[in-house]
């Protein structure tokens, strides 16, 4: 016995090492409002996922190698709190995917060390961390969240920011940061009879260039998406014929804390939207945090403008003024009022861009105009 004992302390005292060389940690986030009013001119009322922030169950780790280099790896799967399911992420990455849905907001492993970390896998673009300039945090509430989504811009806190097959790096170094993606996009090999379609056709790429010191956060990001229509068996597959350009994205965005008072705002333009020659869509944004008591009161005003190949351009403008209160350092209560109003863009114009997914049962031959978004919201978060 005294042998089995000192043997099973001899292997314990070995592996004290490995264990404490290596980290895992399971985290997530749930979050869930309810919202009643109008969503696109039709009547809502629904327990809806993340108006904070989207819900999630992930597990990161790292491990120590020595000589201050580490190895990473991140598992994120995000789910729809109001049905308990998996959540598709929508946007051209997830829409390749086959399988299921686990583990779509992100998938990764790398190195990390002095020089910042390096990773592979599906990964978020630097454009997916530009709520420091938004007071909504780049939560779906938010006009930024709402505008950025509806007008295709890849620079936002949603899925066109995730992209698969890609490398990354991430670096601070004081006040600065940097952050740089390429993504191989989901077609890697260039197949028989592809018809002068090949495997870069659908690349993507970003960087972003930070600053934060004190009350003062600045930031320039920058991201390109290429497209690729390719013609077979007669038609054409993938994308649309008019689809054949670079996307091409840029934000610059700023905030500052007064005290009293944190004001933000950005700025940001995506040109050949959808990869559609001269789609171009400009958006801006105006907020501020002022702290209450125990919580914060958030307001936010932006607008867009949609400048169409042909026929007019459309304004849509979205506010949102809530209410944040944090009832410990991880769950937080909010309430508010979002609006949305699209300038009587025709379900017919939405639909052919691919500003909608459908038309919802609304017309798209006759001159339909799409009603505004309204609706109040009252939810909570909680953070494990």
């Amino acid at each position: 016995m005294k042998k089995k004992l000192l043997a099973l302390a001899v292997l314990g005292s070995l592996a004290a090492p490995v264990f404490a060389q290596s980290n895992v940690q399971i985290y997530g986030v749930a979050d869930a409002y309810m919202r009643y009013g109008q969503l696109m001119g039709d009547d809502l009322m629904s327990v809806h996922d993340g108006g904070i922030a989207g819900s999630r169950l992930g597990f990161r780790g790292e491990e120590d190698l020595g000589n201050g280099l580490k190895a990473v790896f991140l598992l994120e799967e995000g789910y729809d709190i109001s049905t308990g399911k998996s959540a598709y992420m929508s946007g051209t990455d997830s829409a390749a995917n086959s399988g299921s849905d686990v583990f779509t907001r992100q998938a990764y492993v790398g190195l990390k060390g002095s020089f910042g970390q390096v990773s592979l896998g599906r990964q978020y673009a630097p454009g997916y961390f530009a709520d420091p300039y938004d007071a909504f945090m780049g939560g779906t509430v938010g006009p930024m969240a709402d505008l950025t989504t509806f007008g295709g811009l890849t620079i936002q806190p949603a899925s066109l920011a995730r992209w698969n097959n890609s490398v990354a790096y991430n670096g601070t170094f004081q006040s600065v940061s940097i952050a740089a993606i390429y993504s191989a996009g989901n077609k890697e090999t260039e197949m028989a009879g592809s018809s002068g379609y090949d495997a870069s056709d659908d690349d993507k790429y970003g960087v972003s260039l930070k600053y934060d010191n004190g009350p003062l956060k600045l930031g320039a990001i920058y991201q390109g998406v290429k497209f690729k229509s390719r013609f077979s068996g007669g038609s054409y597959i993938d994308s649309p014929a008019d689809r054949d350009e670079t996307q091409q994205d840029w934000l610059i965005g700023a905030a500052y804390n007064f005290g009293v008072a944190t004001v933000m705002g950005l700025y940001q333009k995506g040109s050949d939207v959808f990869g559609r020659s001269d789609l171009d869509v400009d958006f801006w944004q105006l907020g501020a945090v002022v702290p209450v008591g125990p919580g914060n009161i958030r307001l936010a005003y932006g607008q867009e403008k949609i400048d169409t190949p042909s026929g007019p351009d459309y304004k849509p403008k979205s506010f949102t003024l809530g209410y944040t209160q944090d009832l410990s350092k991880r769950t937080a209560v909010y309430v508010g009022y979002h609006y949305t109003d699209y300038d009587d863009m025709p379900w017919g114009t939405a639909l052919g861009y691919g500003f909608v997914a459908g038309a919802n049962g609304h017309s798209t031959t006759t001159p339909e105009n799409m009603d505004s978004t309204s609706f109040a919201y009252v939810g909570m978060i909680h953070r494990f």
